[in-house]
């Protein structure tokens, strides 16, 4: 499925959205707006997936999401088989940058505000104080009206804009060679290489992908991203390991084939090369 533009809806009665959501499952595939999102996944597992980004999200997770980011969120495969006991709550906040009016993120006082809005087109996954601050926020904004949502917004981004309990999600190069494009291919490709890497991918079906022959494929992804396939398969692979070697739960073998390597030698290889540690020395520094 091609990556889409999602339309934010807004009532006549507020400039920004909030609301809760409580569904049997996450049914949005792979979208992006742009309307900056903070969203607090009250009750919720699976696969989280923001640019080039592939994470786990859990009951308790909490995401500040840049404008025009791609992402997506993607249940457990035990939440489309409907089983009564497991569903999903959120609450969640969009809003535009042109509610903040033109000149005030300009102000003195809004210097650190400014900042963050211009990082956060990578996403944030937010923790600590930090989080727990903002879920007390949250819910008195879903029952305020009138300017108090306003001031709640405000004091939610001043949080923002001042913590250090965040975690930087998507790279660099990817948001800036989505910037760059406006090519369909390209999200096409980010999107199937998300949805495949943790199994062999060759270079014939990444191509069919984007309806284009194998050579024009490889010039296809050297212009835009400046890597060859196999440089940005291995290093989405890589960002995958990363995570699964914090969590700490499975082995260096395990991981090595749970990220699609076809072996812990040649994972090791890759994962020294990216990252200058080899899996075992980042494991003990994590």
């Amino acid at each position: 499925m091609a990556l889409f533009l999602e339309e934010v809806p807004l009532t006549t009665h507020y400039s920004f959205r909030s609301k809760i959501d409580i569904l049997p499952h996450i049914i949005v595939p792979w979208h992006y707006h742009p309307e900056y999102e903070l969203i607090y996944i009250e009750k919720s597992q699976g696969t989280l997936i923001v640019g080039d980004c592939i994470d786990k999200f859990n009951d308790g997770d909490m995401i500040f999401l840049g404008s025009n980011i791609p992402h997506v969120m993607k249940n457990e495969d035990s939440y489309y088989k409907k089983n009564p006991y497991l569903s999903v709550t959120a609450k969640v906040i969009h809003f535009k940058k042109e509610i903040l009016g033109d000149n005030l993120l300009d102000l003195p006082e809004f210097h650190k505000l400014k900042f963050f809005l211009k990082n956060s087109t990578r996403g944030f996954r937010i923790y600590g104080k930090t989080k727990l601050k903002l879920i007390e926020l949250f819910n008195k904004l879903l029952d305020s009206k009138g300017p108090e949502r306003i001031i709640l917004l405000l004091q939610i981004l001043n949080i923002l804009s001042s913590s250090e309990d965040l975690d930087v999600l998507a790279s660099e190069a990817f948001v800036e060679s989505f910037k760059n494009s406006s090519d369909q291919k390209l999200y096409q490709i980010y999107e199937y290489v998300s949805k495949n890497f943790q199994q062999k991918i060759d270079l014939e079906a990444a191509s069919k992908v984007a309806n284009l022959s194998k050579t024009a494929f490889c010039r296809f992804i050297k212009s835009k991203t400046n890597k060859t396939f196999t440089e940005f398969l291995n290093e989405m692979r890589i960002n995958y390991a990363k995570k699964l070697l914090v969590e700490g739960k499975l082995s260096v073998a395990q991981i090595a084939y749970e990220c699609g390597f076809n072996s812990p030698s040649y994972f090791n290889k890759q994962f020294k090369s990216y990252t200058g540690q080899t899996p075992k020395e980042s494991k003990i520094l994590s």
